[in-house]
C-alpha cells in the first residue's frame, strides 16, 4: 500500500515537473519571439508642409514698359510650401513666397507720366513667387542632403516712393518666368519633422517691350533660407 502511494506520489511529482518545464519553455519561446520581432514601422507622411525665412538678393531689372530701372537691394523673404511624396524620398508640390524689397527707382531716357521720383528715388516693392517644386532628400533620422528644383513666376508689384509714399509704375503685377535650383542640408528629428538650410539660385526672364538691344532682360536671384518641414 505504501509502495503504491509512493509510486503515485512520484508520478504526481514527475507530472508537475514536466508541466513546469512545458510552461517555462512556452514563456521562453514567447519572449524570444518578442525580442526577434522587428519593431513596428512608422508610416511615412502622406503630405508635407514647410515654412522658411531667407535672405534674398536680386539683380537689377530693366523695364521698358515704364522706361525705368529697378536697382534692387537685399531683403528678407518668407516662404511656404505644400508637397506630396513620390518615390525615393522625394516630393512634388507648390510654394509661395513674399518679400518687401528696397530699391533705387531710376527713370530712363523715355520718361513716363510726371513723377516725384525723377530722375530717381528710394522706393520699396513687393516681390512674390509662385512655383511648382520638386524636393529630393532622405527622410531618415540625422543629416541628409537636399536638392530643390522649381519653375514658375516672379511678380513685382506695389512700388512706392519712400519719401512721399507715391505709388509708382507699373500698376498691378509685372510677372517674369522663373526657374531655380537649390542645394543644401537637412536634419531629421523624427520621420515627420525636419530642419533645412538651402542655398537657392533663380534665373528670371523679363519682357523686352521698349528695351534697348544692348540691355539684358535676364535676371538672377539668390536666396539662403532656413526652414522647417512637417509631415502629416
Amino acid at each position: 500500500m505504501l509502495g503504491a502511494n509512493g509510486a503515485d506520489a512520484n508520478f504526481l511529482a514527475m507530472h508537475r515537473f514536466i508541466l513546469a518545464l512545458t510552461l517555462v519553455g512556452a514563456l521562453a519561446g514567447d519572449a524570444e519571439a518578442q525580442i526577434g520581432r522587428p519593431a513596428a514601422r512608422v508610416p511615412e507622411p502622406k503630405s508635407w508642409m514647410s515654412f522658411s525665412v531667407g535672405v534674398m538678393d536680386l539683380s537689377d531689372v530693366h523695364d521698358g514698359s515704364t522706361s525705368t530701372v529697378w536697382e534692387f537691394g537685399n531683403a528678407v523673404q518668407y516662404r511656404i510650401s505644400f508637397e506630396l511624396p513620390v518615390q525615393y524620398q522625394s516630393t512634388f508640390g507648390v510654394s509661395g513666397s513674399f518679400a518687401r524689397v528696397p530699391l533705387a527707382y531710376v527713370q530712363g531716357a523715355r520718361l513716363g507720366p510726371p513723377s516725384a521720383c525723377a530722375p530717381s528715388c528710394d522706393a520699396d516693392a513687393t516681390v512674390t513667387q509662385l512655383l511648382a517644386t520638386f524636393h529630393a532628400g532622405r527622410g531618415t533620422l540625422g543629416f541628409h542632403q537636399i536638392i530643390d528644383i522649381s519653375l514658375g513666376a516672379t511678380g513685382y508689384s506695389a512700388f512706392r516712393a519712400r519719401t512721399s509714399g507715391e505709388r509708382l509704375a507699373p500698376d498691378g503685377v509685372d510677372a517674369d518666368l522663373t526657374g531655380g535650383i537649390g542645394y543644401g542640408f537637412g536634419y531629421s528629428f523624427a520621420p515627420d519633422m525636419q530642419l533645412t538650410l538651402v542655398q537657392e539660385g533663380f534665373l528670371t526672364v523679363h519682357e523686352r517691350t521698349n528695351v534697348a538691344a544692348n540691355e539684358n532682360t535676364l535676371g538672377h536671384q539668390f536666396v539662403l533660407r532656413l526652414g522647417t518641414r512637417f509631415g502629416f
